[in-house]
């Protein structure tokens, strides 16, 4: 299995926004990226290996999608 980009995580997060109706951006602090909210203000996700935090983005992409 290939590694999870940044890039990745990115879009991701963009289409974890438009799911949401609200900007998410993924930020990194001691090598490991978090899902934030509100310019980087609210943690949404853990902090997670790359791999570990795509798959959590797009179960809460799918959570949103059902709540629609």
């Amino acid at each position: 299995m290939a590694r999870t980009t940044g890039a990745e995580l990115d879009t991701l997060a963009g289409i974890a926004s438009r799911a949401a109706g609200q900007p998410f951006t993924v930020e990194y602090a001691y090598g490991s990226p978090r899902l934030m909210a509100r310019d980087g203000s609210v943690d949404v996700s853990p902090r997670l290996p790359r791999g570990e935090l795509a798959e959590w983005i797009r179960a809460f992409i799918a959570g949103q999608s059902s709540m629609r």
